[in-house]
């Protein structure tokens, strides 16, 4: 029994005194870039005659996102209403959310 004992302490103390569970002094834990999948360009490398650029739009996304979000809110606020006043209603915010995703996506 007692040799038992001596061998389940040992066992116990076997991943300490090999240095098991202690961190590695080198890394510090995962980073973004080991996370990432595909091909690496390094921009010191790249110059100015093959960036492509694309012209950048003047774009009002921030009024169709208003439209989708308060025409989504008119169909809960219909559907919260019922009867036919809460129909009406649902599918004038439908109509006002499908708009402002038309014009979202165009």
């Amino acid at each position: 029994m007692r040799f038992l004992a001596i061998s389940m302490c040992a066992l116990a103390l076997l991943p300490v005194v090999s240095r098991a569970q202690q961190p590695v002094a080198s890394t510090s834990g995962p980073t973004v870039q080991s996370a990432a999948v595909g091909f690496r360009v390094n921009e010191a490398k790249v110059d100015d005659a093959t960036k492509v650029t694309a012209p950048i739009l003047a774009r009002h996304q921030g009024q169709d996102v208003a439209l989708m979000a308060v025409g989504v809110g008119a169909m809960i606020a219909g559907a919260l209403i019922g009867d036919t006043a809460g129909t009406i209603i649902i599918i004038g915010g439908a109509a006002m959310a499908l708009f402002g995703l038309y014009h979202y996506l165009e």
